[in-house]
């Protein structure tokens, strides 16, 4: 269980130090316009293929599942829309996190793997959590992107560890505390604090 906690420290630590993948927030612009059926069909049509994490050497491939998976929630969030042109990327500088068996056995895949990535589009930060399907290979699954920039978002997860977690603020003034409660994506939380 050591080693386990060692290695997601070693994991945290590159993301940490890790640069965001930076966006004008128009790589979309002449590719596809910002609704879910033409997210879909541009990945089907452009995006589908082999892309390597450059942090485990992992090839993950783009399939029409996944294609089908990404563009079915937050249709109406243009940042995750904008964001869909930003894959290829995303799969390329993400952090390798956990993988975790699937135990509902509700699709076709054994495990999911998570990478983390930061993200800035138009001068605003995010975390982006990609989810990696397993089985014969690696398969890109979905991608959820969360309103907090990663290094407060892992800072604020390493205050609720420590015993006795002073109230400190972020840069802007917010409790750190208070952050995660902004925090929507409970399995990136978990992944994060090592609970996967």
């Amino acid at each position: 269980m050591e080693i386990e906690a060692e290695s997601l420290a070693i994991k945290i630590e590159k993301l940490k130090v890790s640069e965001p993948v930076i966006s004008t927030g128009l790589e979309y612009d002449e590719l596809y316009e910002l609704s879910n059926r033409a997210a879909e069909k541009y990945i089907r049509d452009n995006l589908r293929g082999n892309y390597l994490n450059t942090d485990t050497g992992d090839v993950i491939r783009i399939t029409r599942k996944g294609a089908e998976k990404v563009t079915r929630h937050d249709a109406e969030n243009h940042v995750h829309l904008k964001s869909i042109a930003l894959i290829p990327e995303l799969i390329r500088r993400s952090v390798f996190i956990a993988e975790v068996k699937n135990e509902k056995q509700i699709n076709e895949y054994d495990s999911f793997r998570y990478y983390v990535a930061g993200l800035r589009i138009e001068d605003t930060d995010y975390t982006v959590k990609l989810v990696v399907g397993v089985k014969n290979g690696l398969t890109y699954y979905d991608h959820a992107i969360t309103p907090i920039e990663k290094k407060k978002l892992l800072k604020s997860i390493d205050e609720i560890k420590r015993p006795f977690a002073s109230k400190e603020s972020s840069d802007d003034g917010e409790q750190v505390s208070d952050v995660l409660s902004h925090c929507k994506d409970k399995r990136l939380i978990s992944i994060l604090q090592g609970n996967s």
